[in-house]
């Protein structure tokens, strides 16, 4: 019996050391800019971008923006409330105040299954994570690509050192687009709240229509028909 058991032990021991991690880079922490009024950028784009197939978001530095990294191509948003918004693909001179980044040279696809999402987003993200032997409790980054019913996202704007989330959100430009085809880029972790995801959610998500060539903040989103998620290969 104790044979059988070790044996037990072992086969699940094993499952587990299948599982591979993902090396995700991160720069910067989201409490210390809410909290601390901390606005200096801690690492040049540009530096981020001499690898290929570089995947990341976060904000500019100051606190002016948006930052995306798809396939090692850079966009950066700029806006204000009540003003137009700009973008740009130039990473020159450029600082990031938070940044994630993952080097993923390839993807699976899983098509999504929305009577399967019984719980969160967030929840199934796990789970098919998991299912398909990556560590669901390490960082990781998905991209969701297809289309959305709805996607309310925003551009960040600096409301000052003292600013809530609140302050943040109505100083920032905000936008819903409905029935779109855009491109989302996120990164998954359980550990860290207040590092590179809030407080109440276990995923940071920008959103990119690469269409109009805007990318955001992905504040809420509801999932359309042919939706994929993607996780590294």
């Amino acid at each position: 019996m104790k044979n059988i058991l070790l044996l037990v032990g072992l086969l699940l021991i094993g499952c587990q050391s299948d599982q591979k991690s993902i090396h995700v880079n991160i720069y910067g922490e989201l409490r210390q800019i809410m909290h601390g009024g901390v606005r200096d950028g801690v690492v040049a784009l540009t530096d981020v971008l001499q690898d290929e197939h570089v995947y990341g978001l976060g904000a500019l530095e100051g606190l002016e923006g948006e930052i995306l990294i798809w396939d090692s191509k850079p966009v950066l948003t700029r806006a204000k409330k009540g003003g137009e918004a700009s973008f740009t693909n130039n990473a020159e001179n450029e600082k990031a105040l938070l940044l994630v980044t993952a080097t993923v040279k390839d993807w699976i696809e899983i098509p999504f299954n929305n009577t399967q999402i019984e719980t969160s987003l967030n929840d199934y993200i796990y789970q098919i994570a998991k299912d398909n032997n990556i560590n669901p409790e390490e960082p990781f980054p998905f991209i969701l690509e297809g289309n959305f019913t709805k996607v309310k996202w925003h551009i960040i704007s600096d409301p000052g050192p003292d600013g809530t989330h609140e302050d943040h959100m109505n100083k920032s430009w905000n936008r819903t687009v409905e029935n779109t085809n855009a491109k989302i880029l996120g990164f998954y972790s359980t550990k860290h709240h207040a590092v590179f995801t809030h407080h109440s959610t276990n995923s940071h998500m920008h959103f990119y229509d690469e269409k109009s060539g805007y990318s955001g903040h992905a504040d809420e989103l509801i999932l359309g028909e042919n939706t994929i998620l993607k996780l590294p290969k």
